[in-house]
């Protein structure tokens, strides 16, 4: 009796430690995470990723936490700058997921957990700001599944220069600096986005 006493006491307080993660006195939210796959190269990320692309974040929406889905999600409407085909870039898709016509003029929806509100571990893309993403088809169902995320968090963000669309081959994206445990470099150019 006194060990199903221990577990649902256990239980309860785990229950509660739950319901108050994010709570601050400040009324700030803060989300915490952990990921399987840390990387350390661009050839690492390129492998989990399908599809590579300097962009510029036009619009956004808000998925409120509702009773389906436990917190918020930010979605960035982007328009696709130019694409690149790193080696190593994941070719195939996993099954039943169509690739998006990525070509540069193009918009997709980037699919982030979290909300600018909020204090998460990834970057929420900012709207009117330009970024180079690593990026993942969301395997969601419906409308979502033409979506993507960003592979790695953090580490699929690279800040691009307002100038991306003119500038030639001295274009160079910088990373973070983020503290989710990846050590990729501070800076790539195009020569490091090369086939």
């Amino acid at each position: 009796m006194s060990i199903r006493r221990s577990a649902i006491s256990a239980a309860i307080i785990a229950a509660a430690a739950v319901g108050l993660v994010g709570c601050s006195t400040t009324g700030s939210v803060h989300m915490d995470g952990s990921r399987s796959e840390l990387y350390d190269s661009v050839q690492g990320i390129s492998a989990d990723s399908s599809l590579v692309a300097a962009v510029e974040v036009t619009g956004q929406e808000v998925l409120a936490a509702s009773s389906d889905r436990d917190i918020p999600y930010t979605l960035s409407t982007v328009s696709l700058i130019s694409t690149f085909a790193p080696t190593g870039l994941a070719r195939e898709l996993p099954e039943g997921v169509t690739a998006t016509a990525a070509k540069p003029g193009n918009q997709i929806v980037v699919r982030q957990m979290g909300t600018a509100e909020m204090e998460t571990p990834a970057p929420i893309l900012k709207t009117g700001e330009k970024y180079l993403l690593f990026l993942t088809p969301s395997m969601l169902e419906g409308e979502a599944a033409s979506q993507y995320y960003v592979t790695g968090g953090s580490a699929g963000v690279f800040e691009a220069p307002d100038d991306v669309a003119s500038r030639g081959s001295d274009l160079a994206f910088t990373h973070g600096p983020y503290d989710e445990g990846d050590t990729l470099p501070e800076t790539l150019t195009i020569k490091d986005l090369a086939p």
